[in-house]
């Protein structure tokens, strides 16, 4: 016994022993490798992140920005409290008492306002979609304790959910120690202009395409870093460094120096080209022709002419999956698809024909058409369309002949293609452009025209080449600016956070690509296609366009399928815009792009009050004297009312009104009781805006500014629209309007 106990306290002597080793060994051996874990785990470096700056359109709305999103995952674990015994515990209204994050009273009574709110925030999915998938979920025996219902739900929605009556704890906050809140980038007008703004490459990824990848360091500005010491789990305060006994007393200012390492600034905002009025047109009509005529993919670019501004830049290509045309990731038509352009390049090689001081054009002479054949392999070539056995120069490029700018190719060039090859390289900008924006740019090119006749002579009507449609449209810019070629650009200014802009200069890539009398000539050349050739489906304008109509064939494995493209200016006499239209593998020719072009115009003129044709003169001077007349009195039913007073005074008539003091009014025929006025228009709250009767730009800016997108069928006034005015809509409701 007394053994026993002797080795008792020796063995507990040992223990205290090693322990106090232990003690000394890690407090003063290892003591400060020890102590810098526990500082590195317990304090450390935490981020600010910044918040990334807007991108606006250059009418003032708010393309992309960055909202708050929630990834919502539900803890459906639910089971009824037994006893020791295993009987169900009750309360003293002898009710079953449940446990779990979300009850089931709570449950089935607010299970129907959650999936009201997610159909709300993803209208595609119906109400009763989320209800079954989160009853199917609850109904199992184990079900999941951290359900994903819905990704990228707003926060707003998200925080309704979490204030429910007794749903609070069945909201996951975090998901493998992560926030399920998060920072998205979000497209306010939706697949609008998508690829031009751009897009994120990867979730992961912090790169973007687009406005965003290439204005980025401008964007994303600088995330900020302050010193913090672990509080709880999950939580971090500022915290300032231990500092060593002899560092003297510090200022309050010098105390945050020491936390904050790195001050936040918040990105920059950027205003773009893009016009959202012009770009919805654009889209609607490029989209229709597509449908219309079974495209794989098409480009609609509209261009202010002084400036190089980017107005609309619409790229559609088919969504399988979507079964419509969209705006698909990192397909940026006008950029990176590279093409035979066909017809529309003919106008580039006459003018560099025309730059040629060893040429002597007289633009009288006949040349051949319909067919000719130049000699040896492949040397035949015929027009595919028209009876004309010769035309003038002027006519050829009105019908679009193929033999005719052959032939004059043939003789002019047939002993020196390279010359011929020099001329249009240097005019054309076949390099690459370089435009604000991160898309990629892929080798346009001209083939060997020594090689054979065959690719010379089709050289000479627009085909040995392949360009994009954002080249092509640079040039025509030039040729409709006198012969100034500028940059394209998608970025008008820089706004910092102090609301100071800094505008992008327009940048002049060549002063004079032809003289002022070659561009005089190939202007009116255009002009003659809208009035009397290829384009004449839209000539009917009172502004004026001059534009060439362009085919080719898409490929080669199937000589019926084609790119149909026009390119062009307006007005014709004194030009401001350029617009290009391009369909991609239609079976049908240039002519159907030019109808496209027509409705981009149209509603161009429409929104531009700089555009006008002239003082318009009174037709009807004796019309409030002669009673006889006074029925024909000229009304809009509905319309911005400041304008239409103008527009009486211009006519020299009598404007009567109720109210002159409101904006927009309707016109009611005279009565019983009054007479014939117009009296003010204010739409109900919450309601779509009635627009028949008013003109698209008019149409455009009423429900504009109501909170409505609008997409326009046609040309005209309005007769129809869907959703049908008054009626109660949200905002963001697209409204379809057809103008006839």
């Amino acid at each position: 016994m007394r053994s026993l106990t002797v080795l008792y306290l020796l063995l507990t002597l040992g223990v205290g022993v090693a322990i106090v080793v232990a003690l000394v060994k890690i407090q003063f051996v290892h003591g400060d490798e020890w102590r810098a874990r526990a500082l590195k785990r317990e304090a450390g470096l935490r981020t600010d992140p910044a918040r990334r700056g807007n991108i606006y359109s250059t009418d003032g709305k708010i393309l992309a920005t960055t909202v708050t999103e929630c990834d919502l995952y539900l803890d459906l674990h639910n089971s009824l409290e037994r006893d020791d015994n295993g009987r169900v515990k009750e309360d003293k209204h002898g009710r079953p008492i449940e446990s779990g994050p979300i009850v089931d009273s709570c449950f089935e009574k607010q299970l129907d306002t959650v999936c009201i709110l997610l159909h709300e925030a993803f209208p595609q999915k119906s109400a009763s979609y989320y209800r079954e998938r989160i009853a199917v979920e609850r109904s199992k025996e184990k079900p999941r304790r951290c359900f994903l219902v819905e990704r990228n739900v707003p926060y707003s929605a998200w925080l309704q959910i979490c204030r429910l009556p007794g749903w609070s704890r069945g909201v996951v906050r975090q998901v493998d120690g992560q926030s399920v809140i998060h920072q998205e980038r979000a497209h306010i007008y939706g697949n609008m202009a998508e690829n031009t703004l751009g897009f994120r490459n990867k979730k992961e990824s912090a790169s973007y395409t687009g406005l965003e990848g290439y204005y980025d360091s401008i964007l994303r500005g600088q995330d900020g870093q302050f010193n913090c010491r672990r509080l709880t789990k999950g939580i971090w305060l500022p915290d300032e460094p231990r500092q060593p006994k002899a560092v003297a007393q510090r200022t309050d200012q010098d105390r945050i120096d020491t936390i904050v390492l790195k001050r936040k600034v918040d990105g920059q905002s950027i205003i773009s080209t893009i016009d959202t009025r012009y770009q919805d047109i654009a889209e609607s009509s490029l989209r229709k022709a597509l449908n219309q005529y079974g495209g794989t993919a098409g480009c609609a670019l509209l261009m202010e002419m002084n400036t190089g501004y980017m107005l609309a830049c619409v790229n559609l290509a088919i969504d399988t999956a979507a079964h419509d045309y969209r705006e698909v990731r990192d397909r940026n038509v006008a950029v990176s698809d590279v093409y035979e352009p066909g017809s529309t390049f003919k106008t580039v090689i006459l003018t560099a024909m025309l730059n040629d001081p060893a040429n002597k054009i007289d633009t009288t002479m006949k040349l051949p058409a319909r067919y000719k054949n130049f000699g040896g392999v492949g040397g035949e070539i015929k027009d595919d369309h028209g009876g004309w056995d010769s035309l003038t120069l002027k006519g050829v490029i009105e019908q679009s002949s193929n033999v005719g700018m052959s032939d004059l190719g043939w003789s002019l060039y047939n002993n020196r293609r390279d010359t011929l090859r020099a001329l249009v390289e240097q005019m054309f900008p076949y390099g690459k452009l370089n435009p604000d924006l991160r898309a990629p740019e892929y080798r346009t090119y001209v083939n060997d025209l020594r090689r054979s006749n065959r690719d010379f002579l089709n050289f000479c009507y627009g085909y040995s080449t392949r360009v994009s449609a954002l080249q092509l449209i640079t040039f025509y810019n030039a040729l409709g600016a006198g012969g100034r070629m500028v940059k394209p650009l998608f970025c008008r200014a820089i706004v910092d956070n102090d609301g100071n802009q800094k505008e992008i200069k327009p940048v002049v890539l060549n002063e004079r690509i032809c003289n002022q009398r070659t561009a005089r000539l190939m202007h009116d050349m255009l002009e003659g296609v809208v009035e009397n050739g290829t384009g004449n489906n839209i000539k009917n304008t009172t502004y004026g366009i001059a534009g060439k109509t362009g085919t080719a064939v898409h490929s080669y494995s199937n000589l019926k399928r084609y790119n149909a493209s026009f390119a062009g200016f307006f007005p014709s006499e004194s030009p401001r815009y350029t617009c290009l239209v391009m369909i991609e593998n239609i079976p049908f020719y240039g002519r159907q792009a030019a109808l496209v072009f027509k409705n981009i115009s149209d509603c161009v003129v429409a929104v531009d009050k700089g555009l006008s044709n002239g003082a318009v003169k009174s037709v009807w001077p004796q019309l409030e004297e002669d009673s006889a007349m006074a029925l024909q009195r000229p009304t809009l039913q509905r319309g911005k009312q400041e304008e239409i007073r103008a527009l009486y005074k211009q006519l020299r008539l009598k404007y009567r009104s109720a109210d002159s003091s409101a904006t927009w009014v309707y016109y009611q025929e005279a009565t019983d009781s009054s007479d014939a006025r117009y009296y003010p228009y204010e739409p109900a709250g919450g309601c779509i805006p009635n627009c028949y009767g008013m003109t698209a730009k008019d149409a455009i800016e009423l429900l504009h500014s109501r909170g409505y997108r609008v997409r326009i069928n046609g040309y005209g006034k309005v007769r129809s629209q869907n959703p049908k005015g008054n009626q109660a809509a949200k905002k963001g409701t697209t409204v379809e309007l057809t103008l006839r």
